[in-house]
């Protein structure tokens, strides 16, 4: 890994841990004694979103990591691994469980999960359609929506339909008739939003519930400036990686300063060229005056005595 922080944690899925035994694998950050993990609490069933490693805290900096393993015990999957930058903004691919305190709901959301399922938690959607929202607010360029489909589809129901609304647009995601449960399912994406402040909301469209796991937004880590939470960032567009219609207005506005700024500089070159043609010219027509006047003097017609 190469991004800096001050921590970092690893997660990882595991399988048939009691008949196989732990998997032989030692995690080594900085160079420093390599520490085993614990994964005595697991089963042989399939397990997702395990933490398997957790650094101490460090100092601010690169740091790098090394996952050693000999092969042996029970398979070893890595999911995925997360980096605390010690910043008030992180940049990057945030990721936010639905637990997460920056998610608000509106409505009845009952909470479910399974062991396959981020952080084990998911949120079901209020029964009904419009029963209820959740709401989300970020600054950043792109943002995706996972969960988990119910078995109402597989039991010959109807596939779920949610709603949702990024910065005043509405998309639709239409689930698969007669499917089985799928787990991590993106439900929505969006990732050419113009960098800024950003609203999504999403709610149910009728009685087939789905269950909300997670979403990770993208921020790049630039600068925001000028865009606003209700839509005057120049629109978010429509989802499943549909393009957001801001980008162009900022774009513009940064040509017209450019090209504002190359034509004030040609325009004062160009009175500083003919401020130095005048004061040539002005001087010239002076030495030519001083030279006829002593010339006058010194062939006159009349002497004084």
């Amino acid at each position: 890994m190469s991004e800096p922080g001050i921590g970092i944690s690893v997660y990882a899925t595991l399988n048939n841990v009691v008949s196989q035994g732990q998997p032989d694998i030692v995690f080594s950050i900085d160079n420093d004694n390599p520490v085993s993990f614990n994964a005595n609490s697991v089963g042989d069933e399939v397990v997702s979103h395990i933490l398997v490693y957790q650094s101490p805290v460090l100092f601010n900096g690169t740091h790098p990591l090394k996952a050693i393993s000999t092969g042996r015990g029970s398979p070893f999957y890595f999911d995925f691994l997360t980096v605390d930058n010690a910043q008030e903004n992180p940049f990057g691919d945030v990721i936010v469980d639905d637990r997460d305190l920056s998610i608000l709901y509106s409505g009845t959301w009952e909470p479910n999960g399974a062991e396959s399922e981020y952080l084990h938690t998911t949120s079901q959607t209020p029964k009904g359609p419009n029963g209820g929202t959740a709401t989300f607010t970020f600054e950043g360029t792109g943002i995706a929506v996972y969960g988990t489909t119910d078995a109402n589809a597989r039991n010959g129901g109807n596939a779920t339909h949610l709603a949702f609304t990024l910065d005043g647009f509405t998309t639709q995601y239409d689930g698969i008739p007669n499917s089985d449960v799928m787990k991590n399912v993106r439900f929505f994406s969006n990732q050419s939003l113009p960098n800024g402040k950003h609203t999504l909301n999403f709610t149910l469209l009728d009685e087939n519930i789905c269950y909300f796991d997670y979403l990770v937004y993208s921020n790049d880590g630039s600068e925001v400036g000028g865009n606003g939470s209700d839509g005057s960032s120049g629109g978010g567009g429509g989802g499943s990686g549909g393009g957001g219609g801001g980008g162009g207005s900022n774009s513009k506005t940064n040509l017209e300063a450019i090209i504002g700024g190359v034509v004030g500089a040609i325009v004062l070159l160009i009175l500083l060229v003919l401020l130095v043609v005048c004061v040539i010219i002005r001087s010239r027509k002076q030495k030519r005056t001083q030279g006829k006047v002593v010339k006058g003097e010194a062939h006159g017609s009349t002497t004084e005595l």
